[in-house]
């Protein structure tokens, strides 16, 4: 998918985060790519079963999701399941699409084979990757066959690319994607999972320069877990000790309640139209502004520091309370 002036653009920016569900289906891969941030590999036996892809999705709809991206690990290995909760999906309304490393379109009648079953059930974007991560298992050929493939079935398409260390590999799959015209996302490598050991940390940035947070898309891990953000690490609890981590996929209606309240929170901090945007906070609240001082990787950084204090999660809620109580 493409802007107005040309350049690639995530696909599923077609919808706002607060419509958007992500559920990483499974950890199980046929790779394991040195940059991967959930860690995946063909050792990694995680996986949802089609009922808690199917309560997950129940749920999200009747809080306004109308789009739902399925990723791993590969969920190409598993098209049974995939196929029978992508016809799910579609049936409850959603807009569907699947990320892939892409190993399965050695070539165009290949492509269009295996992704036929999707496309039957219902997806409408493919997302693949190019990279040297994924250049180390087989050549960029496949992504392009990929979204080749993914265009001739009418389907939104987007490739991705990461940066490596290795200028010369990085060099010739972006001429490889250039010369067949496809255009590609730059993505950032992220200090996240397996990333955390390719990249030389710095002293971070101070919080006036970190970007605003753009990853508030509930998602569903393959541990059945479920939090407010994307960009998930559970190599550490420290996710789980902030209101980012949602609680399990199938849950009593009253604890469901709660992880609606404690997204709503994530949500509110992130929003700059919010009492509680998080600049605000730190500019003005005494439990926040230490936080001002401090230097950060990354806002996920600040993100774990700030809603990793139950004393700083209390004045948050009270604060939005009063504003509810507001005529």
């Amino acid at each position: 998918m493409m802007d107005k002036n040309g350049s690639a653009i995530p696909i599923w920016d077609r919808f706002p985060s607060h419509e958007r569900l992500a559920v990483n289906f499974t950890l199980t891969c046929n790779l394991a790519c040195a940059h991967c941030i959930v860690e995946s590999s063909p050792q990694r036996t995680e996986r949802l079963t089609p009922d808690e892809v199917k309560s997950a999705l129940t749920t999200a709809k009747s809080s306004g999701k109308k789009h739902v991206t399925f990723s791993g690990g590969e969920v190409f290995l598993f098209h049974k399941d995939m196929t029978e909760v992508i016809a799910f999906a579609r049936s409850h309304g959603y807009v569907v699409d699947v990320e892939t490393n892409g190993f399965w379109a050695r070539n165009d009648t290949m492509a269009r084979d295996r992704l036929a079953p999707f496309v039957e059930a219902g997806i409408s974007g493919l997302s693949v990757s190019a990279d040297a991560y994924h250049v180390h298992y087989f050549p960029v050929e496949r992504a392009i066959n990929a979204v080749r493939a993914g265009r001739s079935y009418g389907l939104l398409t987007e490739i991705n690319f990461c940066p490596s260390t290795e200028q010369e590999t990085d060099a010739q799959i972006i001429a490889a994607l250039e010369e067949a015209n496809e255009p590609f996302i730059h993505n950032e490598l992220l200090i996240r999972g397996r990333g955390k050991d390719l990249i030389q940390l710095g002293d971070g940035r101070p919080v006036t320069e970190l970007p605003d947070c753009d990853s508030l898309t509930t998602t569903v891990h393959a541990t059945g877990d479920v939090y407010a953000c994307c960009e998930l690490d559970i190599s550490t609890d420290a996710m789980k000790r902030t209101p980012v981590f949602l609680g399990p996929i199938q849950s009593a209606p009253a604890e469901m309640a709660k992880q609606q309240r404690r997204e709503a929170l994530v949500q509110e901090f992130y929003n700059p139209d919010s009492p509680i945007y998080f600049r605000k906070m730190i500019d003005s609240h005494p439990l926040f502004t230490e936080l001002g001082t401090d230097r950060y990787q990354s806002i996920c950084d600040l993100c774990m520091k700030a809603l990793g204090d139950p004393k700083r999660i209390d004045s948050l809620l009270e604060m939005l309370n009063e504003r509810s109580a507001t005529p």
